[in-house]
């Protein structure tokens, strides 16, 4: 992929990106956030930024941090929801887990919206290595958000809703959604975005309504999570069931409502 070397939407944004599923976002000004998982928003840095992208003559500054300017990238295989942060014992035990989170920027709709553009050919690729047949093809179905939104239950990456056929009709009820039928499938791809302004990928969370008596627990739901690389970090039933644990009994506040969905929010949805 070549660097952008135009603004998409305004003089606030210019995605430049620099191979191995991450961007720099340059001339970014972030407000804080509400957040209940971080304080006040970092700024970003103009000095680090200027590490991450490419000099004149097209070559990349060197950058200990930066995936694609060395040959290895340590911290990318021990940690490949974040290659470059330090290693979270929270995060590898489970990485949906809220406590997950970083310090990140808090990105407008159009912001947000140009991210997911620039790192969605690394997403797919990457989740199409796991080979689950619940989720081939996935963006040809319904996207349900008019952009990626930031969610705090999924560790404060910004994710986007995508959801099946089965699922397309009952899905959007939303507040009024009842029970959601067999074979429905929700895909949330995700990224995330360091306080320095670099974008990585972040996992896949997938929930699957299976026949009933699959498990009774879970409202008969099957949690995956496909790490960015396509390694399966869990599934209910299956891989590190247990890892899948925390997602089943944080859905479970909402079980009687929603039927354990948690609802896309109202700001976003088409």
């Amino acid at each position: 992929m070549q660097p952008l070397n135009r603004v998409l939407f305004s003089t606030t944004l210019l995605p430049t990106v620099i191979g191995g599923g991450v961007i720099a976002l340059s001339s970014i000004a972030f407000a804080s956030t509400n957040d209940t998982n971080q304080s006040a928003t970092p700024k970003v840095n103009p000095a680090v930024i200027s590490r991450t992208v490419t000099q004149g003559d097209g070559t990349l500054v060197a950058n200990a941090c930066n995936p694609c300017t060395a040959k290895k990238n340590p911290c990318a295989t021990a940690n490949p929801c974040n290659p470059c942060a330090a290693v979270n014992p929270c995060a590898a035990q489970n990485p949906c887990n809220p406590c997950a989170a970083v310090d990140a920027p808090e990105l407008s709709a159009a912001e947000a919206l140009a991210a997911y553009n620039c790192i969605k050919e690394t997403l797919v690729k990457g989740y199409a290595k796991a080979n689950l047949s619940e989720i081939g093809g996935y963006t040809d179905w319904l996207n349900v958000a008019t952009s990626p939104y930031n969610a705090a239950t999924h560790g404060g990456r910004y994710v986007t809703n995508w959801v099946n056929k089965a699922a397309e009709t009952q899905y959007q009820k939303y507040e009024e959604i009842g029970a959601m039928p067999v074979g429905s499938v929700i895909a949330k791809d995700s990224f995330q975005v360091s306080s320095d302004g670099k974008v990585s990928p972040g996992p896949m969370f997938i929930m699957e309504k299976m026949k009933a008596g699959f498990d009774t627990d879970s409202g008969d739901w099957r949690y995956s999570m496909v790490m960015p690389n396509g390694s399966l970090f869990g599934q209910t039933n299956g891989k590190n069931s247990s890892g899948m644990v925390f997602c089943k009994e944080c859905h479970a506040a909402v079980a009687e409502d929603q039927d354990y969905l948690m609802l896309l929010p109202e700001e976003v949805r088409k």
